[in-house]
């Protein structure tokens, strides 16, 4: 089947019951870091953005560390990315509003601003918080791309429901926000740039569509197209892509309107224009949601995600999976289960 392996990064304890939101990067060293927000639930006081490591050669993750834990404030979604140096940053998002009520203004996630820590030991220790934005409504969610001419660009869900494009031309150590997707109500851009520089958005749904919204910009991020509808049905939910160093695009999602369950993988071999492939991942019981994948220095697809919110669970499986036959994993009476 191809799956090298399926694990949670740390089991539910008695500070972090529950969890959400994972994003995963590989670092120059090899190391595997997965983030994401933890504490008694979503939007609590006690939500803190955690971390976990697993070393080459190892084969489980390491015990959680603190990135950021506001006293009496949650944590939302982060994202990480290494520069060349080997400098590794952390941008998130702290909610500052109600915590209880009817979502809206001046609730939970649309009174998230927009931080970031740097560390300078891989993600050891980390610096004092700076505040990128001190507006309230950006909630980060997939990660940094590099474009070819240097920038690196990353979206937010947005407080008006138009995603926000947020660029750095120095690596990452400062950030402006440079574009606005309009047209159907979007969500959390996870960016992909073409063969012609162009970059391309594909996008959470947040407007009862049921599918997957896309939009492209042709000048670095700046100006985008009117986000539309893509072929990819999807519940409103979380979703990432990559470009794999073979030039195919591969996005996972929950390929169900109304459900996240299962989650699924596309896969287009005209850089998104049209997803031939798909390929349930996990299925079962419950909810697996909220993705996120990368591409490592060997190759493999290695992906995380939130398991009915107790765990977040990490696969790894090699790029022939992707095309193979056989069935999902499966989590069934609380056991991870496969063929």
């Amino acid at each position: 089947m191809s799956v090298v392996g399926w694990q949670s990064v740390a089991e539910p304890s008695g500070r972090y019951p529950a969890c959400h939101c994972s994003v995963i990067t590989e670092l120059d060293t090899g190391d595997i870091l997965v983030g994401y927000y933890a504490g008694s639930g979503e939007a609590r006081p006690d939500a803190a953005w955690v971390m976990t490591r697993r070393r080459p050669g190892e084969r489980t993750f390491g015990p959680l560390s603190v990135v950021a834990d506001t006293d009496g404030k949650p944590e939302g979604n982060g994202v990480l990315h290494q520069n060349a140096d080997g400098t590794l940053y952390c941008v998130y998002g702290t909610m500052h509003g109600r915590l209880i009520g009817k979502a809206g203004p001046g609730v939970r996630w649309r009174t998230c601003d927009l931080r970031m820590k740097r560390s300078d030991d891989r993600g050891f220790t980390w610096s004092d918080v700076r505040v990128i934005d001190e507006r309230w409504g950006n909630v980060p969610r997939c990660k940094p791309i590099r474009l070819h001419n240097g920038d690196l660009l990353f979206g937010v869900e947005y407080d008006d429901g138009n995603s926000r494009i947020w660029r750095s031309g120095n690596s990452g150590s400062s950030w402006e926000m440079c574009g606005c997707i309009f047209g159907s109500q979007n969500q959390h851009p996870a960016l992909v740039e073409r063969s012609d520089g162009s970059v391309l958005a594909l996008l959470r749904p947040c407007g009862g569509q049921g599918r997957i919204l896309q939009s492209v910009s042709a000048d670095g991020g700046r100006r985008w197209s009117p986000a539309t509808l893509t072929v990819l049905v999807s519940p409103f939910a979380g979703l990432d892509a990559v470009r794999l160093r073979d030039g195919r695009f591969v996005v996972i999602y929950n390929s169900n309107p109304s459900a996240r369950n299962p989650l699924t993988i596309a896969i287009s071999e005209d850089e998104g224009r049209s997803w031939p492939v798909t390929r349930d991942l996990v299925m079962g019981e419950g909810q697996f949601h909220y993705p996120a994948m990368i591409q490592d220095r060997e190759g493999r697809l290695q992906m995380t995600f939130t398991n009915n919110r107790r765990t977040i669970d990490h696969v790894v499986v090699e790029l022939e999976w992707l095309e193979g036959s056989g069935k999902a994993l499966r989590w069934e009476g609380g056991q991870r289960k496969r063929d």
